[in-house]
């Protein structure tokens, strides 16, 4: 019998020893990923009624129980000595709360300022001085568009003409770089005279100085209506209205590619910008794991290396609503003294009216594929194609002939911006915040198609950048982060089951009762300790026994 029990013994310590070393293997396992993951990954926490308050980003008191991860940078263009790439890390923090039932996340970044605090937005300038996009402004191609016709040797007389679709090449096809100019008809003593007004050449110099330049002949197509006449011009209303300039296909995004830097110095600056990209998909998700940099291309006007993407960008300049911003309070497509050109669909709930709160940026909701970056809604007085309501043409808006409400609405994220100071020297601040979701934001035409979904208890692909326009960043010029997850925490998280509770629990005390059968001293103090629990395992093996 003795033989018997000592063979119990050992099989009821095999047994414990195997559940120790499967324990020891699965939690080790449980910490590694809990470690590789928790390493690129930032956390939505849930916080129950949280307030916002984008005057003062990042003071709201949620804010103090959240951890900022870090996250490293990359030069978007890395060359030796070149201009990007000025910020090595952006902290990064995240929540999302309920507001009349309707859930909203906050993210929060905090970058230190390279350089110096411009908050001037100039236009950007290759190092030779040549403005970085003289014709800013880009539009699908179409009857709007027209050529200013002059010669080098008299820039004060001009012909206009409407151009062909096939020759208003601009970048993504379909679209036309642009300048936006006014006609003018006067009559003095019987006679017509027609005059343009804000005319450049290619390089973004105003024509004629910026003096009036008088029309020779002209030749327009207005909505299909052919317009040869000074007279049929004046007839048809259409005096004192905008056309758009041709770019004369001499500047390119595609030309820029060479470049590594930009013109700046101490009084010439560009604005802080920081921004998120949100993956939409398009990739296999294994892409994201490749050690490079979600890029958009150099050399563009803003693809994305692959898939697609939404993309939230502050400028400090002129959007940031601060009375230190040259440009307070902004030359924004709405007011905050009136009501706004741009109204939520009745299906959108929004109870915090992101996009017009007080004190707060206007942000740049863009879309990214692998032909172009476009804008989300809004005007067309962009210098990026827009994704937008086919049924308005750009010649109506800019002419105010447009229910502007029908435009897909440009303000469904909000935004704050401040410097701060540290110990450590200056930093900048900036808080984005959004509906969860989007669905009907633009009356059903597709708005949300091109924007980011989110539920609570999912993880998302994400990437983070940072220009330092005080230290001559902006356009293809910044550092930007690789890919990483952010995890939206269910509201429930508090409610943990038995399972994970083992698993945790498994993950940390198996390694120290491996170390402890594995000491034979211990072990065999081990052994004494359990030949009660062993004795009461054999009594009920016996019991068992004898029932049958």
């Amino acid at each position: 019998m003795a033989n018997g029990n000592n063979v119990k013994t050992l099989l009821i310590l095999g047994f414990i020893f195997m559940i120790v070393l499967v324990g020891v293997a699965y939690g080790a396992d449980v910490l590694l990923n809990a470690a590789s993951s928790a390493s690129n990954t930032v956390t939505a926490y849930y916080v129950p009624n949280a307030q916002l308050n984008e005057g003062t980003p990042g003071d709201e008191a949620f804010w103090e129980t959240i951890p900022w991860s870090s996250v490293p940078l990359e030069p978007t263009v890395p060359v030796p000595n070149g201009i990007s790439g000025h910020t090595t890390i952006v902290y990064v923090k995240a929540a999302w709360t309920y507001v009349q039932g309707v859930p909203y996340i906050f993210v929060l970044m905090k970058a230190p300022v390279v350089g110096q605090e411009s908050w001037l937005a100039c236009p950007e300038r290759t190092p030779q001085g040549q403005l970085w996009q003289p014709f800013t402004l880009v539009l699908p191609d179409g009857w709007y568009v027209v050529n200013v016709s002059y010669s080098a040797s008299n820039e004060g007389v001009a012909s206009v003409y409407t151009l062909p679709a096939s020759e208003q090449m601009g970048y993504p096809p379909g679209q036309a770089l642009t300048n936006p100019i006014t006609i003018y008809v006067y009559n003095q003593s019987g006679k017509l005279y027609g005059q343009i007004m804000g005319a450049i050449d290619p390089y973004g110099n105003p024509l004629n100085n910026g003096n009036p330049i008088n029309i020779t002949t002209i030749n327009l197509n207005y909505n299909g209506t052919p317009v040869t006449s000074l007279s049929q011009f004046l007839s048809l209303g259409l005096n004192g209205t905008t056309w758009f300039q041709d770019t004369y296909n001499l500047f390119y995004p595609e030309d820029t590619a060479g470049y590594v830097s930009l013109f700046y110095n101490n009084t010439y600056m560009y604005p802080e910008r920081l921004a998120i990209m949100w993956l939409l998909g398009g990739v296999p998700n294994s892409w994201t794991q490749v050690a490079y940099t979600p890029h958009m291309m150099p050399g563009t006007s803003g693809a994305l290396s692959a898939g697609q993407a939404e993309l939230w960008v502050l400028n400090d300049n002129p959007r940031a609503n601060n009375t230190q911003d040259s440009g307070y309070p902004g030359p924004t497509f709405f007011s905050r003294t009136s009501p706004p050109a741009y109204i939520h669909h009745r299906r959108y709930k929004d109870p915090l009216n992101l996009g017009y709160l007080p004190n707060q940026g206007l942000i740049a909701d863009l879309y990214v594929n692998g032909s172009s970056i476009y804008y989300i809604g809004g005007n067309y007085q962009t210098a990026f194609p827009s994704i937008d309501n086919p049924h308005i043409s750009p010649w109506s808006v800019a002419n105010g002939k447009a229910n502007v409400s029908q435009l897909w609405n440009p303000s469904v994220v909000a935004t704050g911006f401040d410097f701060v100071n540290s110990p450590t020297g200056p930093y900048m601040i900036a808080e984005f915040a959004r509906t969860f979701t989007t669905y009907g934001v633009s009356g059903g035409q597709g708005e949300s198609h091109y924007q980011i979904q989110l539920q609570p208890g999912q993880t998302y692909h994400v990437a983070f950048a940072v220009f330092q326009g005080g230290s001559g960043e902006s356009v293809d010029f910044k550092a930007i982060s690789f890919w990483w997850n952010l995890y939206i925490q269910p509201d429930n998280q508090s409610s943990i089951s038995f399972l994970p509770l083992f698993l945790i629990g498994s993950s940390i005390l198996t390694p120290a009762m491996a170390f402890i059968l594995l000491n034979p001293g211990m072990m065999q103090e081990m052994s004494l300790r359990l030949v009660p629990i062993i004795r009461q395992v054999r009594q009920i093996g016996n019991e068992q026994r004898f029932r049958h």
